[in-house]
């Protein structure tokens, strides 16, 4: 992948991510799934962009975070030796975040495209509650004597996590914790178990970030029986690392301290912040080592969690497949009404004029018609009868609904459920709300419309097929001669062996002849016009059938995939959702190959620092 290609893959995956956030934050139950995807979005454009594009490992970067009140101003001071952070007792206090940078020559800062969002730096000095999309950058004082063992690190003091619901904290802290190389994690002794910080810090492992929890406040006497606490508390819940092996986090304690020492972290308070710094320090002992763990945990995070930030979407698009299996199972209603009120009492009469054909086709043509009409006159006392007793007995037709009423009706029905539903559920899920706004907004209309348009080119080809099935039934005769043939030779052969049988068994000739000729031909007739009234009959239910099909075709198919797709057209959210889970995954998995090709490429050592696996004793001194 070259440059450009990264370049763009980054860009793309980050803005996918972030519109995903976004989409999360206006539903007010997936605030924390909007925390995931800012991280995530973060990671991509702050620590995957620029070590694609060649940043150097130095500086490497600490993040103090957690929540209110914990006391993070204090972790940061000790960190950089000086008297540098804010000290506020306000809950919430500290709103935008703030690197401090030691003494001595500009580091190389990141200038990759997107990193940090839509944050801006300042460089001058402004007050800790200031509430908007900044960062601060300051410089810690020179240490008095001797070096700082922090001179190759950003140390970065956070806003609070307090509550997933904020867009503002949450984004800013995101961004700076994606960033971070190592991240201390501060919690006070009276509420280092509050559920949204606690979430974080797992979200922070579950990351890869290497971490250092900060419990501060405690009595002296209480410190023991607080750690033991917290680790089965806190870090026995903690998730697994993206390679798969369980964390051990050291965790440190910042008792209560006068204020000599918390106002004099290299002297007075000398003896906390060594163990804070030989924490540090193991954890980076290398900066090569340090900034390809960020960079491969970052991308591990992003593959191995990929499903899960899409996981919201998938749980909109289960929705919309909701909407789909409720529009088809409308559609199916619509064509069983239009089965049950038209078609089953629907008799096609233009059939008749075809089935009188297919009877005069029987008759003999030529001289022959003398015969056949000394045979109809014949059955003229028959035909009168039959009619008189079918008009006594058989019902008349019911009048059935025309065609068009039928459709309209159903097509009535179909909408109004489909529009019932969505505002039972609109309440749900915003994708029953936006189709519940666009019922009210003329979706129905639309729909009708559409129907309307649809049934105009129905209505031809119904008729075709209505006319070519009975041409077919008749032409199939008239083009076989030999079947035309022997259905007239069969018929005229079967009235002779009738009159022929008369005759011979009552002869000499009576009234009984005359009686029973009459009924034998009928008879011969009324058995062929039962074998095409049958053929005709075959013909209809194929007609119906056909029919049936044709309203499926060209109505209520094209209308269906029209309603169903409706929520995702026009650039509507769930269009874009749909993008999103197509392009997310690949892109993804692209990022992941190059970061693994260019990592193999650095002056690394054999083996990378790894996250500690246990809390090592605190020494006298600082180790650099």
């Amino acid at each position: 992948m070259e440059a450009l290609d990264h370049r763009s893959t980054v860009g793309r995956l980050s803005e996918d991510l972030g519109w995903l956030e976004d989409h999360c934050r206006r539903q007010p139950e997936l605030a924390a799934h909007a925390g995931n995807l800012r991280l995530a979005s973060a990671l991509t454009r702050n620590v995957i962009g620029p070590f694609l594009e060649g940043q150097p490992a130095r500086p490497l970067h600490i993040a103090v975070v957690g929540g209110a009140g914990a006391g993070k101003s204090t972790v940061v001071n000790f960190l950089a030796g000086a008297v540098v952070a804010e000290a506020n007792p306000q809950a919430g206090y500290t709103r935008h975040p703030t690197a401090y940078l030691p003494a001595g020559p500009a580091f190389a800062w990141p200038s990759y495209i997107g990193f940090m969002g839509p944050m801006q730096r300042i460089s001058q000095e402004k007050p800790g509650n200031l509430d908007e999309d900044v960062y601060q950058v300051r410089r810690i004082p020179a240490p008095k004597s001797g070096t700082d063992p922090l001179a190759d690190f950003v140390i970065w003091d956070c806003p609070d996590m307090t509550t997933w619901a904020s867009a503002g904290y949450v984004n800013r802290l995101m961004e700076v914790t994606a960033l971070a190389d190592i991240v201390v994690y501060v919690a006070s002794d009276e509420r280092y178990n509050d559920e949204v910080p606690t979430q974080f810090l797992h979200l922070i492992i579950k990351a890869g970030k290497a971490g250092v929890v900060v419990l501060t406040k405690p009595k002296e006497q209480d410190a023991p029986s607080l750690v033991e606490h917290f680790r089965q508390e806190i870090l026995g819940r903690l998730p697994k690392l993206p390679d798969g092996t369980t964390p051990a986090v050291p965790v440190l304690i910042f008792p209560q301290m006068p204020m000599n020492e918390r106002t004099d972290p290299t002297g007075a308070g000398s003896r906390h912040r060594v163990q804070l710094l030989n924490q540090i320090l193991v954890q980076a002992d290398s900066d090569t080592a340090a900034r390809l763990r960020t960079v491969t945990n970052a991308a591990k995070y992003l593959s191995t969690a990929g499903e899960g930030l899409l996981d919201v979407a998938r749980r909109d698009l289960a929705e919309f497949d909701l909407w789909k299996t409720t529009v088809f199972a409308g559609k199916s209603e619509f064509e069983d009404r239009y089965r049950r009120e038209y078609l089953s009492g629907e008799q096609f009469h233009r059939f008749d004029s075809y089935r009188d054909r297919l009877l005069e086709l029987m008759e003999l043509p030529g001289a022959g018609r003398l015969v056949s009409s000394l045979l109809w006159a014949l059955r003229t006392p028959y035909r009168w009868t039959r009619d008189y007793l079918a008009g006594m007995l058989v019902r008349p037709d019911v009048l059935n609904l025309s065609e068009k009423a039928v459709l309209d009706g159903g097509l009535t029905g179909w909408l109004d459920k489909l529009q019932a539903e969505a505002l039972r559920r609109s309440a749900v899920h915003p994708v029953w709300k936006q189709i519940a706004h666009g019922f009210e907004a003329g979706l129905a209309s639309q729909a009708r419309d559409r129907f309307q348009q649809e049934y105009r080119n129905f209505e031809l080809k119904e008729t075709n097929e209505l006319e070519t099935a009975g041409r077919q039934m008749v032409e199939r005769v008239e083009k076989n001669p030999v079947l035309l043939y022997g259905m007239r030779g069969g018929k005229l052969l079967a009235d002779l062996l009738v009159i022929g049988g008369v005759l011979y068994f009552t002869w000499p000739p009576g009234w009984l002849t005359l009686l029973l000729i009459p009924l034998g031909v009928s008879a011969t007739h009324q058995a062929a016009e039962l074998i095409v009234r049958g053929a005709a009959e075959t013909a209809r239910s194929r007609v119906r059938r056909q029919r049936e099909t044709l309203v499926s075709s060209a109505l209520s198919d094209p209308l269906a995939a029209w309603l169903a797709e409706w929520p995702a057209t026009g650039g509507s959210s769930f269009e874009r959702l749909q993008q999103v889970l197509q392009r997310v995954p690949p892109m993804i998995r692209q990022l992941e190959e190059r970061v693994t090709a260019k990592a193999a490429t650095w002056a690394a050592p054999a083996t990378p620092a790894p996250v500690p696996t246990a809390s090592p004793k605190p020494t006298e001194q600082p180790t650099a």
